[in-house]
């Protein structure tokens, strides 16, 4: 930004010694191993050199009476918000930093730690799902991490509300808190959850429910997710901005939907006049 305004201003170029600042970090980042101290100092220096344009870049502004597009004031915004975060860190007594930017290109975009061996933290939208005879719907979306083992009775008043009673539902083992039991045990629904202590006279019966409500989830609901991130382009999202990001999911998810309904209504047709298809072909 400031070798722009300056190049707009027809003023000289500056002085200020990038390449050198970028190969000082370079051979860090090369290093095999970083220990923690190096680390610190390194941040601290670039965050001073940060500074240091800062106020070059507002010193600029304030005395020529540039003005910044939309853009570059969106990303200058973010650069501001991000050292006063990164400061806190180095400078100051925080350890940690609510809302914390981990990218300059998507500052709304949270780590959600997932703990899997491959990938152990993930970023992006995290959504919750109901899922309703193959059709889904979301029920919580956000962009910052989320407990979604406390979304349990708003998903089941959801469906619900669009479907009735509720009488069996399979769920990750995330979802079998305390509550959620007494909750799904109060209102009659049987669940996939392992049991705690006796199931006393319909033991077997129950274990019976259970093993199917569990295969249905493990195939169907973990397959939907995996239909709509492989063929539906839900892991592909390539949107730079935070309203399109949530369009393109939306419109996956409605895509996939619209295809298993289109899908069930023409293989009823079949069922339904199969001599009359058989003419017309």
């Amino acid at each position: 930004m400031i070798k722009n305004k300056r190049k707009e201003l027809k003023l000289r170029h500056t002085r200020i010694n990038h390449e050198k600042r970028k190969t000082q970090y370079l051979s860090f980042a090369k290093r095999r191993k970083k220990s923690r101290r190096q680390s610190k100092k390194v941040c601290k220096a670039l965050l001073k050199y940060l500074q240091r344009l800062m106020g070059q870049l507002e010193e600029l502004l304030t005395k020529y009476k540039a003005v910044l597009s939309a853009g570059q004031f969106n990303r200058l915004s973010t650069n501001i918000k991000l050292k006063e975060q990164q400061w806190q860190l180095h400078f100051g007594k925080e350890a940690t930093v609510p809302n914390r930017i981990v990218s300059l290109h998507k500052p709304y975009v949270r780590p959600i730690v997932r703990g899997k061996e491959v990938k152990p933290v993930e970023f992006g939208a995290k959504v919750n799902m109901l899922l309703v005879d193959g059709i889904s719907f979301i029920e919580h979306f956000s962009f910052d991490n989320f407990n979604e083992g406390t979304r349990l009775q708003s998903t089941i008043h959801l469906q619900q509300r669009y479907f009735g009673a509720c009488h069996q539902m399979g769920a990750d083992a995330i979802y079998a808190t305390n509550e959620n039991r007494s909750y799904c045990t109060k209102n009659n629904i049987a669940t996939s959850f392992i049991p705690k202590g006796n199931e006393g006279k319909l033991k077997e019966q129950k274990s019976q429910m259970r093993s199917i409500l569990g295969k249905v989830r493990s195939t169907v609901l973990e397959g939907s997710f995996g239909n709509e991130k492989n063929h539906y382009q839900m892991n592909k999202i390539k949107a730079k901005t935070e309203g399109n990001e949530k369009v393109w999911i939306f419109f996956s998810l409605l895509t996939c939907n619209a295809m298993q309904i289109a899908k069930r209504m023409q293989a009823t047709r079949k069922t339904a006049n199969p001599e009359r298809l058989q003419t017309a072909a």
